[in-house]
């Protein structure tokens, strides 16, 4: 929707004060703990060799026995192609005008929604991040032909994430996931307490199983467009990068542990960090899951006695110590635990944070090939509008060159 006089009017003159208050959630935790890399692109992707097997050509003999066969070690090709996102912003110029000083607006139109787009879009990355890289963030329960969409899961509690994910205002998609047939409708109402949403526009048919997404952001494969979440790369099956466990082994494959829907104990977090540790070599430094099982893990510290003292992360961040649970360590390594907003309900991702990295060919930017920022805006009916419009874009994937470094657990339990 254009920036008009009308959608302003809420912050036009009456009483002049410094600033617009921030109540939004706006922030990218994970990525200000893994490595950023914009060396390693080749093209539109980056490309790795993976050691997938190791040289069989190794053995005791007896004396003056046969030397084993040579042998040799396994690689894989990692491909990870970089995904596209994007913010635009359209603001007419009277309402330019009205919002250049702080005696017209609280705000300066142009300052607000070019740092409000930033936002907005890094918040959306921070989703994508924890997803299912195929744009899905709900899956509906029941089929209906309106304008309510009941998502799946129970209501009030395993639906939390996507609740929040899913705003008035949402541009959306829904349907089968190959072909939605409800397109570019906006979420009018949001119900927390029953799990349904409401879409503008005529009723439309969807059934049990549907997803819902982003509008034009639905696609898997070839059609993939949101950026690989950690739901797809923490697994111990499916291909990933051009590389799957089936046929290039174990060495491919996370540790993921079934909760079978019980509260968290330590000794989950102990058997992945083992067996990580066991399989990869490497040690998990970071855990992030959601509000709920946090705040599960942070009683049942209490409850046997412990009280760490919260751990410095990079970027500022506090984190839950874990580092107790290190059984069998070398020592030296600390573990945190972290909960986010769009983290899934039930999850805890148990992360080597060196084994991941952010692939970038840009970094938030706005498109200025053409020596501005701001283009005067053109519509195909009326002509030339007085009306300037700009693009933030960033390409950039998120991905792991060591999937069994880190580990999952699945299905705790969040009532």
């Amino acid at each position: 929707m254009p920036t008009t006089r009308q959608t302003y009017d809420a912050v036009l003159k009456e009483y002049y004060l410094p600033k617009v208050r921030e109540v939004l959630n706006n922030y990218v935790f994970l990525l200000t703990q893994v490595q950023h890399n914009s060396e390693d692109i080749e093209g539109r992707r980056a490309v790795l060799a993976i050691r997938t097997g190791r040289n069989s050509g190794v053995g005791a003999r007896a004396e003056m026995g046969g030397l084993p066969s040579p042998g040799n070690q396994t690689f894989s090709e990692e491909r990870v192609s970089l995904k596209y996102n994007y913010g635009r912003i359209l603001i007419s110029g009277p309402v330019m005008k009205s919002t250049s000083s702080d005696r017209g607006s609280f705000t300066r139109a142009l300052t607000s929604e070019t740092e409000g787009v930033t936002n907005d879009l890094k918040k959306d990355v921070n989703r994508q991040l924890y997803g299912t890289s195929n744009g899905v963030i709900a899956t509906l329960a029941a089929t209906a032909s309106s304008n309510n969409l009941t998502l799946a899961g129970t209501p009030g509690v395993a639906q939390q994430t996507a609740l929040r994910q899913l705003q008035v205002g949402m541009v959306i998609d829904a349907g089968p996931i190959g072909a939605p047939n409800v397109l570019a409708r906006t979420i009018t109402a949001v119900n927390t307490a029953t799990g349904v949403i409401t879409f503008s526009g005529a009723a439309a048919a969807t059934g049990a199983g549907d997803v819902v997404g982003r509008a034009g952001s639905l696609g898997t494969g070839v059609n993939q467009v949101e950026l690989t979440g950690l739901q797809t790369q923490i697994a111990a099956t499916g291909a990933l990068w051009n590389i799957d466990p089936a046929t290039a082994g174990p060495g491919w494959a996370s540790y993921v542990l079934d909760a079978a829907n019980v509260d968290p104990t330590e000794a989950m977090f102990i058997q992945c960090q083992q067996e990580v540790n066991i399989n990869s070599g490497e040690q998990i430094d970071l855990w992030i899951t959601d509000a709920v099982v946090h705040r599960k893990v942070a009683n049942l510290l209490t409850s046997i006695k412990r009280f760490p003292v919260p751990l410095e992360l990079h970027g500022g961040w506090k984190a839950l110590d874990m580092s107790s649970t290190l059984q069998g360590d070398q020592g030296g390594t600390t573990v945190a635990l972290r909960f986010e907003a769009d983290a899934p309900m039930g999850v805890a991702f148990g992360l080597c944070t060196k084994r991941l990295q952010w692939y970038k060919m840009s970094d938030w930017e706005w498109m200025q090939e053409d020596g501005a920022v701001l283009n005067r805006t053109y519509d195909a009916t009326k002509g030339p509008l007085d009306a300037y419009e700009g693009t933030l874009f960033i390409y950039a994937e998120m991905a792991t060159d060591g999937r069994n470094a880190h580990a999952r657990i699945n299905n705790i339990k969040i009532t």
